[in-house]
């Protein structure tokens, strides 16, 4: 009886073994959201960035953001209903925050050749034109980045900015270009004014509206030649969830024209 019973034990152990070696092939080969529904549709909310850079985007009473793209970018995300939080912070950070966080939403963002890869394009914005300004009294009309060159002076710009690019585009040196961590408009003007450097490159409707807002005397620069222009997005992370990305590219639902 009791070799009967190892042979049954036996049968069952290999056949327990079997079963178990089974299951856990079956486990897997599951993909990791059929045992997490919830991960099928990502995150609750999504982080959306943005800078200060009125008159597009602005602090608002109570923490929030307005601007001109403001209803334009929330109405988008919410017709197709993607929550999210808005945060509004320097430049830099925003940009940063956007490039490394999977659910992370950005505008107005430029799209250029150096970003392309790094971002999914959802929705155009604004068309911006940017141009040189030099220190009144210093700066020639006319200047070219050759003049400057020459003369050993440095262009300014905030960096991972669109302006940084644009001066790379225009053949600007390297040694002739002074990046600045998370300046902005006010910041690089007061610069220029104090003789730190002499030239720098703004939005002028932002450089106005911002130079007004801040009691700033804007006339103490002189805008001389354009130096490009380029069309803003919203912007996606790279590796925003799938079932974001597909309502975010959708077709919208309202009716032509409106």
């Amino acid at each position: 009886m009791s070799q009967h019973c190892g042979r049954i034990w036996n049968g069952n152990r290999v056949s327990l073994t079997l079963l178990i070696g089974l299951a856990l092939a079956n486990l897997l080969c599951i993909p990791a959201r059929a045992m997490d529904p919830g991960l099928d549709k990502g995150p609750e909310f999504y982080d959306l960035y943005t800078a200060s850079i009125p008159p597009y985007t602005a602090p608002a009473p109570g923490g929030g953001v307005k601007g001109t793209l403001v209803p334009v970018v929330y109405g988008f995300l919410e017709e197709r209903g993607i929550r999210f939080r808005a945060s509004l912070l320097p430049w830099s950070a925003a940009y940063r925050r956007a490039e490394s966080n999977p659910n992370a939403l950005i505008f107005p963002l430029d799209r250029t050749a150096v970003r392309e890869d790094k971002f999914h394009w959802i929705l155009p914005l604004e068309t911006t034109h940017y141009y040189l300004y030099g220190l009144r009294g210093y700066a020639k009309p006319g200047t070219s980045f050759e003049d400057i060159v020459r003369a050993g002076d440095k262009v300014s710009c905030t960096r991972n900015s669109i302006q940084c690019q644009l001066l790379v585009r225009n053949g600007v040196p390297d040694a002739n270009i002074l990046r600045i961590e998370g300046a902005s408009i006010p910041e690089r003007r007061n610069l220029i004014v104090r003789k730190r450097n002499y030239y720098s490159v703004f939005d002028p409707v932002v450089y106005e509206r911002l130079t007004t807002q801040n009691g700033i005397d804007g006339s103490r620069l002189i805008r001389l030649m354009k130096v490009g222009e380029m069309t803003s997005y919203l912007a996606a992370n790279k590796g925003l969830h799938v079932h974001a990305l597909n309502k975010l590219q959708a077709e919208s639902r309202q009716p032509a024209g409106d």
